[in-house]
């Protein structure tokens, strides 16, 4: 029995010593260089393997990507069009999606065009000659009152003038043609 208690008093010695050496000496955490360099390896391997499966899986759908750009890219050129000749005849010949949703009724299967009230003047000439091809400036402005757009010469020659990227005017004795540029 005595046996027992100094050995219970010497593992208590032991560790108040260890705790006073523990205090004394501060025990810092070491950095394992190899360990790290393990993992980043190993991680460098997971992302390289990663990145040709993604590239691979890119290159299977690269041309659908690149279709349905090609489809946005004709959706936008349709919708604006169709929005030009909606305001030039008037919105009176269309359907109008505002009033079927107010009353209820599903119109997410419907193509929607959302027009302004104020599209500049350019806009009107550049939809009658998309339809027509040359037309005599007189005649443009003939066509556009025809649909409600009351406008001047001068003001026709102004849009010309001011997007000549656009329409291309050509002078055939004394008349004034004008078309839109290819």
């Amino acid at each position: 029995m005595n046996t027992e208690a100094r050995n219970s008093e010497a593992t208590q010695h032991h560790r108040k010593t260890l705790t006073s050496v523990a205090d004394v000496f501060t025990i810092s955490h070491m950095v394992r260089y190899k360990d790290v360099e393990k993992r980043l390896e190993q991680q460098w391997d997971a992302d390289i393997k990663s990145l040709k499966q993604n590239y691979a899986r890119q290159n299977e759908l690269l041309p659908y990507v690149v279709e349905f750009n090609d489809l946005e890219r004709e959706a936008r050129t349709r919708e604006d069009r169709a929005r030009r000749v909606i305001e030039l005849l008037g919105d009176d010949n269309f359907a109008d999606t505002r009033k079927e949703m107010l009353e209820g009724k599903d119109v997410s299967k419907e193509v929607v065009i959302t027009t302004n009230d104020d599209s500049p003047l350019w806009e009107f000439m550049k939809t009658t000659l998309e339809q027509t091809g040359e037309l005599q400036v007189v005649d443009l402005q003939d066509t556009l009152l025809h649909f409600g757009r009351k406008v001047s010469r001068q003001a026709i020659e102004s849009a010309l003038g001011a997007h000549k990227e656009t329409f291309q005017t050509v002078v055939r004795s004394r008349d004034k043609f004008v078309s839109l540029k290819r």
